[in-house]
């Protein structure tokens, strides 16, 4: 059974995180006791206890919502930079260097954390694989759902690359790649807000082949210039 002042504590918690508009945001976790004061936690600012401050251990966090950005494929990126490099502010290691060792490993972690979910969010591609992730549809390294004749396109394209002579001519394929990238991208954000997740998976596979393409081309462009 609860003892009272525990009980007394926990009402104590609820005022206060509801009265909190001017003393930082609260935060519900899964852990139900801080590990350093013991005391019911409730997090401050995500990561710290809102007793005695200290920064609580990495668990699974949805990366949209840790990167405080909206859950949809078409995000704000200069809102995603900047709240990465708050957090970042917040969590690095050289922030940690004089607290315990068990803040110093957690440091390590969100911080890593954090980069992490920076780095799939920050990539059209990647983040569009997170969003199909989180609803339970995966894309497979084979990617066999594609049609036979968007392959033999892609064959083509690589086949054109590889013949491509001189520089306008590897321009002239680049920007018939960016147009076509371009166009994919406004269909998968389509997609995604239209919740149709099978095509925005097919979308998805067929982003990943033009953008390999667009990589070859943009090596072999860089080679021209540097010669």
């Amino acid at each position: 059974m609860i003892r009272l002042p525990v009980m007394r504590y926990l009402s104590f918690l609820v005022r206060q995180t509801a009265n909190n508009g001017t003393t930082g945001r609260m935060y519900c976790t899964t852990a139900k006791f801080c590990w350093s004061c013991s005391k019911p936690l409730v997090k401050k600012d995500k990561f710290f206890c809102g007793s005695c401050g200290s920064l609580q251990r990495v668990e699974e966090v949805d990366y949209f919502k840790l990167l405080d950005v909206s859950n949809e494929f078409d995000l704000d990126p200069f809102a995603l930079t900047s709240n990465f490099r708050r957090l970042q502010s917040m969590l690095h290691p050289d922030k940690f260097s004089r607290r315990s060792n068990e803040e110093k490993t957690n440091s390590l972690e969100w911080s890593s954390l954090v980069n992490k979910a920076y780095k799939t969010l920050n990539t059209p591609l990647q983040r569009g694989r997170y969003i199909l992730k989180q609803n339970g549809i995966l894309i497979s390294e084979e990617n066999t759902s594609v049609d036979p004749e968007f392959l033999m396109d892609m064959m083509d394209k690589n086949e054109a690359v590889e013949e491509a002579s001189n520089y306008d001519d590897l321009d002239e394929i680049g920007q018939t790649l960016k147009a076509e990238i371009d166009e994919l991208y406004e269909q998968l954000n389509k997609s995604f807000l239209e919740n149709n997740l099978d095509e925005a998976k097919e979308n998805l596979i067929r982003l990943k082949y033009l953008l390999n393409i667009e990589a070859v081309v943009k090596e072999k462009l860089l080679h021209y210039k540097v010669k």
